[in-house]
């Protein structure tokens, strides 16, 4: 609610002349109960005494906040009152006050009387509104005083040139969540009546960056984010709320809210030496494992992205030819693919790198790349065909019957944590080394320890979780044999739709993109000639369904949606087109009651039959423009095959369009018939 919301004309009084604080609470509380807001004006006073033992509600400067929650009210108000001559008040300044405003809420509701005094202190402080409320000769004139400063553009200052509130957001990926987050601080900003200026540190790098000016004057500091952002030593001493994106969206009053009241609080305490990102070097951030990870998938994702693109340019020029070899039989082909290829092969060492680099900072950088890149079992350490020369040099080192050494994703993510606490104990260790000699700790002495305890951990790490990863590929392969993909269709289909773009979703996408990958070889038994896997089919067309399902409820069901919202479904079109899962979050946000259970069993339906009929891709990103990669799985047991090249193609696009629009008409059905039962029964109205 807007802070005019809460005034009414008959609660407020201008220029009155009363003797006390008693006279004050009994005109106003009649008032209350004469408008039918209250309905025991005793029970009110009892109540707004009881809360003036508990501390002082003068806030200085002849004003005053009386506040209280009572069983009595029966809607949230602000009754108003200006005096002639102040009267004695308990104030934090000793002075007496001339102008009370007086909140009062249902007991039911009790956290909404510090809601709405954020939003009035927010105005109070301001001297031109305080002039204004002073000068006021109706009930017009206090309107007028509060929705001026409310009607201001809020992403500028206020006339001291600070901001009222001050944040940052930031996601793995640095597209959809983080200005969503972004807008909706700003919005509900603007509701409080409030200026804010909010940085985004996305993937075209940091945007309206705060200044250390900025952060020290402002009165509360936002952090909504999913992984480590830069700039941390900004905070050093400073009180701010930490949370993450998805609650900046959905609750985005009450994180201002928390943050003005002091809720939540952390007193930020940066090292210099790992201040780019980490912030505070300590075991805490061993804590944030989903922060963590996030923080790797964010810096691996284009990696995946432009590498299997690029690859999958290769496949395309390709066209025409089978077998083993294809993608490289034409030499412009081969071209692509290679470099794709090399591109998309970084995955999981970037992954190990950016995991350790997001728990003590650069220092973690070249131990959580070695472990990653020992995840990877390359020739070098690892060839079960030799034992001589410069390949299989760790390898030759165990008997014949061990061999799988590949441990891809788990090895990069647990090495990257592992080595992390040698990085930490390294910098605490050697933290009083003399200044002199700090360059040499920097540059060689830690590099050198870690790197050596990074090879150290991966040579007996890879033993356990490789195996854990062929025993992963081999368990696909049997769900493949058995012709039980559809229900890790669902699974995928389920998850891609769960957040869209947030962890749950992340984790299914890069399950379906390490399928893909060349370099993890435990997964070849489930891979089509052309490199694909089902699984990578299921987690790009269900991460498709949800904006084309958006696009398509907005359009059939359209009296039932705002006139914004159907905008926005209109650019979902191109959204889904380019497999941007992200277009749904407007919607999302504003009804997730509603908008995530429809979107995901349509998902779930389309994951199933994609599965189901055994529909492979080769790469990992590109909608629409990719389905020419598309093909019906030919090594494994699905409801049919097709052994012409070109028509398993054709085959796999028609069964691939009709999944989207089966699952995509379903979701569209389900959330239009239920809003529009919720908005017959007045459950959601088309303004909220």
């Amino acid at each position: 609610m807007k802070i005019i919301d809460y005034f009414t004309k008959t609660t407020t009084f201008l220029k009155t002349a009363v003797k006390d604080q008693t006279a004050v609470f009994e005109t106003l509380a009649g008032a209350l109960e004469n408008s039918k807001i209250v309905t025991d004006k005793g029970q009110l006073i009892n109540a707004l005494e009881k809360r003036e033992t508990e501390g002082p509600t003068g806030v200085g400067d002849g004003l005053a906040i009386p506040h209280c929650s009572s069983s009595s009210v029966t809607k949230p108000a602000i009754a108003i009152m200006t005096l002639k001559k102040a009267v004695n008040w308990q104030s934090l300044d000793q002075k007496p006050v001339d102008v009370i405003f007086m909140i009062t809420t249902p007991e039911k509701e009790g956290e909404q009387h510090l809601q709405a005094l954020a939003q009035l202190a927010s105005f109070l402080g301001k001297s031109e509104v305080v002039v204004k409320i002073r000068a006021a000769k109706s009930f017009a004139d206090i309107i007028a005083a509060f929705v001026e400063p409310a009607a201001e553009n809020k992403t500028e200052p206020n006339s001291n040139g600070y901001y009222d509130v001050v944040g940052i957001t930031a996601c793995p990926t640095g597209i959809a969540h983080t200005f969503m987050a972004k807008e909706k601080m700003e919005e509900a900003a603007k509701a409080m009546g409030l200026t804010i200026k909010v940085e985004t540190q996305g993937r075209g790098g940091n945007e309206n960056v705060l200044t250390a000016t900025d952060i020290a004057n402002a009165k509360a500091v936002i952090l909504g984010i999913d992984k480590k952002i830069t700039g941390m030593d900004r905070m050093n001493g400073v009180s701010y709320l930490e949370t993450s994106t998805k609650d900046v969206i959905y609750h985005g009053q009450e994180v201002i809210n928390d943050a003005l009241v002091g809720k939540r609080l952390t007193v930020g305490k940066v090292s210099k030496s790992g201040a780019d990102e980490v912030g505070e070097l300590s075991l805490k951030n061993f804590k944030d494992v989903t922060k963590n990870l996030l923080g790797g998938v964010s810096r691996m994702l284009p990696f995946v992205v432009a590498g299997g693109i690029i690859l999958g340019i290769g496949f395309l020029l390709d066209s025409g030819n089978t077998g083993g070899n294809f993608g490289i039989t034409r030499d412009i082909a081969a071209w692509f693919s290679g470099l794709g290829k090399v591109i998309f092969g970084m995955m999981v060492p970037i992954l190990g790198a950016y995991v350790c680099y997001s728990i003590v900072g650069p220092q973690g950088l070249l131990p959580g790349m070695t472990a990653g890149l020992i995840a990877n079992a390359p020739g070098m350490l690892y060839d079960s065909s030799t034992k001589t020369g410069w390949a299989n040099t760790w390898g030759r080192l165990f008997p014949d019957s061990i061999s799988n050494f590949n441990s891809g994703f788990f090895g990069a993510l647990i090495g990257g944590y592992l080595v992390a606490f040698v990085v930490y104990g390294c910098q605490k260790g050697f933290a009083r080394f003399h200044p002199s000699v700090r360059g040499v700790r920097d540059i060689v002495l830690i590099p050198v320890l870690t790197a050596l305890a990074a090879g150290v951990l991966m040579f007996g790490l890879n033993i356990p979780l490789g195996y854990l990863n062929y025993g992963l590929g081999e368990g696909l392969k049997a769900i493949a044999d058995y012709n039980l993909s559809a229900l890790i269709g669902i699974i995928i289909g389920l998850m891609m739709a769960a957040d869209m773009g947030g962890p749950i979703n992340k984790a299914a996408y890069v399950f379906g993109t390490l399928t893909i990958d060349a370099t993890q070889n435990v997964y070849a038994g489930i891979r089509s000639t052309n490199g694909g896997t089902v699984f990578m089919a299921a987690a790009m067309l269900t991460g498709m369904v949800p904006p084309l399902a958006l696009a398509l409820c907005t359009r059939m069901f359209k009296k039932y949606w705002t006139k914004k919202d159907v905008e926005q479904g209109n650019t979902n079109w191109f959204l889904a087109a380019c497999f941007i899962t992200e277009g749904a979050i407007p919607f999302a946000a504003s009804d997730p009651k509603r908008t995530i259970p429809s979107i995901m069993v349509g998902s779930a339906v389309s994951g199933a039959i994609v599965s189901g009929f055994g529909v492979t891709l080769a790469a990992p990103h590109g909608g629409l423009f990719v389905f020419p990669l598309l093909q019906i799985q030919d090594n494994g047991k699905n409801w049919f095959t097709i052994s012409n090249h070109g028509a398993s193609i054709g085959v796999a696009v028609l069964i691939s369009v009709v999944a989207l629009i089966i699952g995509s008409f379903i979701s569209a059905l389900l959330l239009g018939f239920w809003r529009m039962h919720a908005l017959k029964a007045k459950k959601i109205t088309l303004a909220s």
